[in-house]
This record gives C-alpha cells, sequence and structure tokens, in this order.
C-alpha cells in the first residue's frame, strides 16, 4: 500500500497548465522597467569600446557598458553592430565622468509610449500686466 496519495494528471492537463503558466509568466514582462534618470534618443553610430554617437552628440563608452535589445537581453558588441541605424534607444550617462553606461534599444510602441511620457510641455506663461504711468 502506497503511505501517500498520488495524483496522476493527464498528459493534456498537464500540458494545458504548463501552457498556462507560461501564458501569465509572459504577461507579467510585458512592460520592463527602465529607469527614469535616462534619456530618449537615437543611436546614430557605436564603435565597440570608445564611443557611441546619440542625436549628434559623441560620448566615450563606460567600461562596463550594458547594451540590451527591445526584449531585454544583454547584446555583445557584434549584435550592437548588425542593429539599424538611427535605432530608437533610452540610455544614461555617468554624471561623474559623461561616459555612456547603460543604453536599451526600444521597439516602436515602447518608443512612442516613452516619447509621450516624457516630451517637454510647452508651457504658455502669462505676462505679468505693465504698470502704467501717467505722464
Amino acid at each position: 500500500m502506497i503511505p501517500y496519495p498520488v495524483y496522476i494528471l493527464p498528459v493534456a492537463s498537464m500540458r494545458l497548465a504548463a501552457l498556462l503558466l507560461v501564458a501569465v509568466a509572459g504577461s507579467a514582462f510585458a512592460q520592463r522597467m527602465l529607469p527614469p534618470a535616462g534619456q530618449l534618443g537615437e543611436l546614430e553610430a557605436y564603435s565597440p569600446m570608445q564611443s557611441v554617437k546619440i542625436d549628434g552628440e559623441v560620448y566615450r563608452t563606460a567600461p562596463g557598458l550594458r547594451i540590451y535589445n527591445a526584449a531585454g537581453a544583454l547584446l555583445v558588441p557584434q549584435q550592437v553592430l548588425q542593429m539599424p541605424k538611427d535605432s530608437k534607444v533610452w540610455y544614461q550617462i555617468e554624471k561623474s565622468t559623461g561616459f555612456a553606461w547603460r543604453i536599451w534599444f526600444l521597439g516602436n510602441e515602447e518608443y512612442a509610449n516613452l516619447k509621450q511620457r516624457f516630451e517637454k510641455p510647452s508651457f504658455v506663461t502669462a505676462t505679468e500686466p505693465q504698470l502704467r504711468t501717467q505722464e
């Protein structure tokens, strides 16, 4: 006699449970978290271990530069060279050195959302009324 009850699920039920688990896990990671202290731009050029050109500005690359694709996977320099020119990116610059130290490639939808969120609003300021002096 077996001391503990053993429940054997049919293979189809196990596959369905695995599929549901993958679907739930996939929806949890649908939107990645990018650090708010970054900037939106277009990557125009990349020279491994030397520099990057973003929005016309050339930045030296930090020794620990990390570059991620739109899915969030870490890229090696050869993969970055194969990315299309003028790719939309979210990037961070080290304050103390001015080096580029983290870059994320963005998908079209992610870029549109970030552009809308971080676009500077155009404020219309009212001028103070001028005091009229009698002459």
